[in-house]
């Protein structure tokens, strides 16, 4: 494609230089560039994407993006939004993939991983696999991709749609976080389906508070969402009703009880939940083997999606009845002992208080909870989080997640001063193996063993560096060590 007739893609950019130059893709890495390619030269939070021009340029960039001139070391699209216009540019000169494909985008605070797969597992079922892009991986075409984000840089998703459409994709199911539509990793797109999960606390280190937090979500249900588009809406969600004040046609609402698509007469036990799956004049019995009511939500929500976007009652039913536990997402962990181990990514105040509701519900096990709160993120949530945790858990044990480059011990007092709050009595160990091993003794056949906070992550991130670290390794490996009474 000539780089003027790109231009003429790109509200607003302003072109410097030869427009005749052949464009053929676009990073905004500069080790990613490719002889013809535009490097996306972009502002960050530390440096400036020209920091690294020179590099680009002897990898053969042909012309570059940004809101700075490179000083005419070749053409220059001007731009005043240059990550906008770099996605614009992406999915242009990926032959617009996104255009031929039907899009599913899930955002909320939690369970967006667990209804993503659960949704693709029903396009799977009704014949019409999908691609997958979330925070675990990036599933193209029998492709598994290790995910660098929830949600693709676009010259990264890109191809990927290119790549899914080529070998006879139709559809695509992608987690969209909060980030990723405030950095215009997705403008340009248009869902056919968009969905909700819940919206509770989180990254308002980044966002500042929740109102800027929801303006960003649903962003995905008004300029996002195509014409014709459907939103799939929690019923009875505060956030949701919002939306609702101004009904769109073909909006559809889920929920346990209550909604479009409902889970009713649901029984919930440590196997998951048998219930009947409600679509209008349309039931269906389910076991669906996830553990938990924030499971079975997740379920709703993919159900509901599956649905709005076309797909047949019976590749739900089916779907949900052959689903198994993400890695992280209330994983249980075999190891030998007389009581159930389970790993959860649970790290804002609603989604462990979330978790901890599920599990008081299914059994009356006493439990046994050991998780931190990460560094450098919303310091805000680490009171509510221990409060949830001194609240439902019957022993807190708090440790270090990712302290990054806080001093755990700092991290770590604001959560036990939660615990403390709610009227429990933490117990505080930093090192995070130790602590594990303490939840593991503290344990016996009347328990039950949460080890939240981190989930599938398999590092810890402590002064700028990622150490190895996987809470289910470590369980394991623990537990070898441990002699049953």
């Amino acid at each position: 494609m000539r780089l003027e007739t790109l231009a003429r893609r790109l509200p607003g950019a302003l072109l410097e230089g030869d427009g005749a130059v052949d464009v053929r893709g676009i990073s905004h890495d500069s080790r990613r560039i490719e002889r013809g390619w535009i490097f996306a030269a972009l502002p960050g939070a530390r440096t400036h994407g020209l920091e690294y021009l020179e590099e680009a340029v002897s990898r053969g960039a042909a012309a570059v993006l940004s809101d700075r001139s490179p000083g005419g070391l070749c053409p220059w699209l001007h731009s005043d939004r240059p990550r906008r216009d770099t996605a614009l540019a992406a999915w242009a000169l990926a032959g617009d993939p996104q255009d031929r494909l039907q899009l599913v985008g899930i955002t909320g605070t939690n369970g967006k991983s667990t209804t993503a797969d659960l949704l693709a597992r029903v396009f799977g079922a009704a014949g019409r696999p999908a691609g997958l892009f979330g925070t675990l991986s990036y599933r193209v075409a029998g492709r598994s991709i290790p995910a660098e984000r929830t949600t693709p840089e676009a010259p990264d998703l890109a191809p990927l749609l290119a790549a899914l459409e080529a070998a006879g994709g139709r559809s695509a199911v992608m987690e969209v976080s909060s980030h990723a539509i405030a950095m215009d990793r997705v403008a340009g797109l248009k869902f056919q389906v968009a969905v909700l999960t819940n919206l509770s606390r989180d990254h308002l280190d980044f966002h500042g508070d929740m109102e800027s937090y929801f303006a960003v979500k649903r962003r995905l249900f008004d300029e996002l969402l195509a014409p014709g588009g459907r939103r799939v809406l929690p019923a009875g969600d505060p956030w949701a009703r919002r939306l609702l004040e101004t009904p769109r046609e073909g909006d559809v609402t889920w929920g346990i009880g209550a909604g479009t698509v409902a889970a009713v007469r649901p029984a919930m036990s440590l196997e998951g939940s048998d219930f009947t799956l409600r679509y209008g004049e349309e039931e269906a019995p389910v076991h669906f083997p996830l553990v938990g009511e924030h499971n079975l939500s997740n379920a709703m929500a993919a159900a509901a999606a599956a649905l709005a976007a076309g797909l047949p009652l019976r590749a739900v039913r089916e779907a949900l009845e052959m689903a198994t536990p993400l890695p992280g997402r209330l994983q249980p962990v075999s190891t030998g002992l007389p009581f159930p181990v389970f790993v959860d990514y649970a790290h804002t105040p609603d989604g462990l208080r979330a978790v901890l509701e599920s599990l008081r519900a299914v059994t009356s096990r006493r439990i046994v909870l050991v998780f931190g709160a990460g560094g450098d993120r919303d310091t805000g949530k680490r009171g509510p989080m221990g409060e949830a945790a001194g609240r439902l858990a019957h022993t807190v044990i708090v440790t270090s997640d990712n302290p990054r480059s806080e001093d755990p011990a700092t991290i770590a007092a604001a959560v036990a001063a939660g615990v403390r709050a709610a009227g429990g009595s933490p117990l505080v160990e930093l090192d995070r193996r130790r602590a594990i091993a303490m939840g593991l003794e503290a344990a016996d056949e009347h328990s039950l063993l949460l080890v939240a906070g981190k989930g599938h992550e398999d590092y810890q991130e402590i002064d700028g560096r990622r150490l190895p670290f996987s809470d289910a390794a470590v369980i394991a490996e623990l537990a070898g060590g441990i002699t049953c009474a």
